[in-house]
């Protein structure tokens, strides 16, 4: 059977904040992952830690400059925004070949580099010393019983006619005091088509509100969108799933080109130098990972674990969403793309699909049913995009529950820190609590013991405190599962 195998640092060094740039003034608890189950990720996640590579935090929120809240996409319910149609329809345009993106600004990419700034920051700068273990000579039998900002096109420019050389009318102030109340108000280009599709189907003997009711029932889904193009188009988009952990023969085969992907995107958009993108970072930082491939009956055929979506124009590599499949949900590590396309607005564009991806999975594992974006930081402008997914929920701090974001960031706007929950009487009811930590699996000299064994036998009596902690921030059900190493 597999088990999670962590070491868990109880130091609490302060790093420099990835998002106001405040030197010693962000916060964590932090573990090594040397191995995962799928299923205990996805528990500590609901908890508020997330993985940057092997090295798993936990922000602690009442005392971080600019606190990280989990927050989830209900994808089931996605409704996409009017901006983000606008991203869709135009990249589908664009694969069309009926429009030129170069006429469009240059959109801000700041909901674009973003998707895991304090992992990226965790991992530069908070890197611990771990022992390696050989994973292989661990006996654990006696565990084994059952038990992406809204982006808006430009408005077009209202022009004048420079062929009369005539002088402008005078305008009465009275003619611009609002609009005349004699007269029936101006109507939209889109209601007057409207209404007058509706009167050609009403001569037809159509009855015409049937068909109103209907239209507005059917409000286009993402997959509406994805799924509009015509068979033939100028330009072709690929997005193929690899896995990164154990390597797949297709990960091998385009590790270089992911890698100079990294490269280009760090230096273009976080300012990196070219010495602090080299492949082995790259590789620790968004290859590694601690999750275990896992195939089952509930799983998709993909499996869970941990992969690259990787997005191919015209046969050239544009972009890469760095993911985890997990039983409840599809979350998202990093996502980076070629600044030659920046104009495409590929931040924004890639959550679009990762939602649309969940959706699908969804179909094949029905518990699978949300999109995980990292952390929603309200004191950040430039991090409140994630909250434009919608509907999206927040985790409580303080009881581990989910709430509407709407319902949060009213809270937020008083206070960076708040508890979610209103029921001043609901506690964490899956806190590890004292009588847990007797049975906690401790790897010690090489084989696993319960913690009560442990501590007899290496005669350490201080780290009593350091394992309640542990415990309580992983929570009662988890705690149990995986295995802690004690040097």
């Amino acid at each position: 059977m597999k088990r999670s195998l962590v070491e868990y640092f109880s130091e609490r060094d302060g790093y420099k904040c990835g998002y106001c740039k405040k030197p010693n003034s962000n916060y964590s608890h932090g573990m090594w992952a040397h191995m995962m189950t799928v299923h205990d990720y996805q528990d500590l996640i609901d908890r508020g830690w997330r993985r940057s590579g092997q090295y798993c935090y936990k922000p602690i929120l009442d005392v971080v400059c600019c606190p990280m809240y989990t927050i989830r996409c209900r994808a089931l319910e996605f409704k996409t925004s009017k901006s983000q149609k606008k991203v869709m329809k135009r990249f589908n345009r664009y694969l069309m070949g009926l429009d030129d993106i170069s006429e469009y600004r240059r959109m801000s990419s700041s909901n674009e580099d973003m998707t895991n700034t304090a992992g990226r920051e965790q991992f530069v700068e908070s890197r611990r010393a771990h022992q390696d273990i050989n994973i292989g000579d661990v006996d654990i039998s006696f565990i084994d019983q059952p038990e992406s900002i809204n982006e808006e096109t430009p408005d077009a420019m209202s022009t004048q006619s420079t062929t009369s050389s005539s002088p402008k009318p005078k305008v009465k102030k009275e003619q611009v005091a609002g609009p005349d109340p004699t007269k029936a108000p101006c109507k939209k280009a889109k209601q007057l088509r409207r209404e007058r599709m509706l009167e050609k189907l009403k001569k037809k003997g159509i009855d015409v509100s049937t068909v109103a009711n209907s239209n507005k029932n059917n409000e286009k889904q993402i997959e509406d969108f994805i799924n509009e193009l015509p068979s033939e188009v100028k330009r072709k988009l690929e997005i193929k799933l690899v896995r990164t952990k154990p390597p797949s023969p297709e990960w091998i085969a385009t590790s270089k080109e992911t890698h100079n992907l990294y490269v280009k995107y760090q230096m273009a958009v976080h300012g990196d130098r070219p010495e602090k993108c080299s492949e082995s970072q790259f590789t620790e930082f968004l290859v590694q990972s601690p999750l275990l491939e896992e195939h089952s009956e509930e799983a998709p055929p993909c499996g869970y674990g941990s992969f690259h979506q990787q997005y191919w124009l015209d046969g050239k590599l544009i972009a890469v969403g760095v993911i985890d499949i997990l039983p409840k949900c599809v979350s998202s590590v990093y996502f980076m793309y070629d600044p030659q396309h920046m104009n495409l607005t590929l931040g924004t564009y890639g959550a679009l699909r990762e939602i649309a991806f969940t959706r699908h999975l969804h179909t094949l594992c029905p518990q699978l049913q949300y999109y995980y974006i990292g952390y929603y930081i309200h004191t950040c402008p430039k991090m409140r995009y994630k909250g434009n997914f919608n509907p999206s929920d927040l985790l409580c701090p303080e009881t581990y529950k989910w709430f509407p974001l709407k319902d949060c960031t009213q809270k937020l706007e008083v206070t960076p820190y708040s508890r979610f929950d209103p029921d001043i009487d609901s506690i964490d009811e899956n806190c590890g609590t004292e009588s847990d930590i007797n049975n906690i699996p401790v790897l010690y000299g090489g084989e696993v013991l319960p913690f009560k064994v442990y501590r007899r036998k290496s005669a350490k009596k201080n780290d009593i405190e350091e394992i309640l902690e542990y415990a309580r921030l992983v929570g009662t059900k988890t705690v149990k599962r995986m295995i802690i190493f004690r040097s």
